[in-house]
This record gives C-alpha cells, structure tokens and sequence, in this order.
C-alpha cells in the first residue's frame, strides 16, 4: 500500500519565493519611504477685490400720463425707473428743472410749473435689475390760470432727477 507523504518543494523554488516576497516587501518599505520624504508646502500673499461702480438709474416719461391739468389746476408727474444694478433701491428725494411742451408754439412750457424739490411721500424701492411700474408724484405739475384752450390734449415733459440709496 501506498502511504500518502507530503511533497516538499526543491530549495530553488523556496528560494524564488522567498526572494520574490522579500522584493515586494521591500518595493512596499521604500515606497513609504518616499512618501515620508515629502514636505509640506505652504505660501502667503495677497488677494484682490474691487468694487463695482453703480450704473445710473434711467427715468422715463410714462408713455401714457393721465391728463389731469387744467388752468389753475394741478396734476401728477408720471414716470417709470429702471434701474441695472445688481441690487435694488429706494428713491427718497427728488428735483425738477426743465419744463417742454408737445405744442410749444399752441401752449408753451411757460404755461405750466413743477415744484423743483423735496421728499416723496412715499418711497420709491425698484428691484434689482428691474424696473418699476409707473409711479405717480401727485400735485407736483401746475398748470397757470391763463393757459390758453390750446393747450387742451398737450403733454408736458419735465427733467426729473430722483435720489436715494442702495436697499
């Protein structure tokens, strides 16, 4: 009968084994090793930021503004804002210069008034890159009691400017 005894392996290929072993050992040690070797690095200096530069607000004559002058009467300056800034605003203060006329030579500018400055009854806030629906200063424009009847239908554009501050 055959007894079933262990083979051992021949010396070389113990010896291949061992070399090949100790070859991914050391690749392993020395690869750690180089991590080891790195250093840290650190720097300091500066960064930059500007600020931006507000873009002006544009105020436009309403397209359709309520005729309600009359002579010896007053009426409303009607208007919108549009404003490009990436930030809204609020409008608190307003100014009023130069009167023209749709007829100058039926009804002259001279036939009406604005009063040139003072403070809003009520702000005036216009979104972010918006602009605003159409705002209405009331009783600002008077029209003179001698205004002649052609000035019946006429529209009367006045320069405005409106102050306030980034909201």
């Amino acid at each position: 009968m055959k007894k079933n005894v262990a083979r051992r392996e021949p010396a070389s290929r113990r010896k291949r084994l061992a070399f090949i072993i100790g070859g991914v050992v050391g690749a392993v040690a020395l690869t750690g090793g180089i991590a080891l070797a790195l250093w840290d690095a650190t720097g300091s200096g500066f960064g930059a930021a500007k600020a931006r530069t507000a873009v002006a607000l544009t105020i436009t004559a309403a397209v359709s503004p309520t005729a309600d002058l009359y002579p010896g009467g007053s009426g409303a300056l009607q208007f919108t804002v549009t404003n490009t800034n990436p930030y809204s605003v609020t409008l608190t203060t307003y100014t009023t210069s130069t009167i023209t006329s749709s007829d100058q030579t039926g009804c002259a500018a001279s036939n009406v008034s604005a009063t040139t400055s003072g403070t809003l009854g009520a702000s005036i806030v216009v979104g972010a890159n918006a602009t605003s629906t159409v705002q209405s200063l009331a009783g600002l424009v008077l029209m003179g009691g001698s205004a002649p009847n052609l000035c019946q239908g006429v529209t009367f554009t006045i320069t405005m400017t409106l102050a306030g501050t980034q909201t």
